[in-house]
């Protein structure tokens, strides 16, 4: 009998020691997790900042469309003035208000509202 109880006492301590084992594991495994976790919420690359630095990419990404489409409007622009003098002038008289020698300007102002007073009564 007394082989029995060492086998029983042996398979006891074996079932003790894969307990621990798994214990200590799962211990592991959670720990682990949290700092996992903890990384990837806060720090230089967590996800908040992975989502905000995407989110300012895409961003800028399109305003650097924006920019491209007006650069290439005023290059459009620069190309028309080179090349056409009498919309140089045109701009140069409306803008700036430059005439030619020997022409005569005439300014109209706003057109002034008048209302006839009533006649003083005696």
């Amino acid at each position: 009998m007394r082989t029995g109880q060492v086998i029983a006492s042996a398979q006891e301590e074996l079932a003790a020691a894969r307990s621990a084992r798994k214990r200590r594991l799962v211990f592991v495994v959670v720990v682990l997790a949290i700092l996992i976790a903890a990384s990837s919420v806060g720090g230089k690359k967590s996800l908040i900042k992975v989502f905000q630095m995407s989110k300012t990419r895409t961003e800028l990404q399109q305003e650097i469309k924006r920019l491209r489409q007006v650069n290439e409007e005023i290059t459009r622009e620069i190309q028309a003035l080179a090349h056409n003098p009498s919309q140089v002038e045109a701009i140069a008289r409306e803008d700036l208000g430059l005439v030619k020698p020997g022409e005569i300007v005439y300014q109209f102002g706003p057109q002034r509202l008048t209302t006839a007073l009533p006649a003083p009564s005696r």
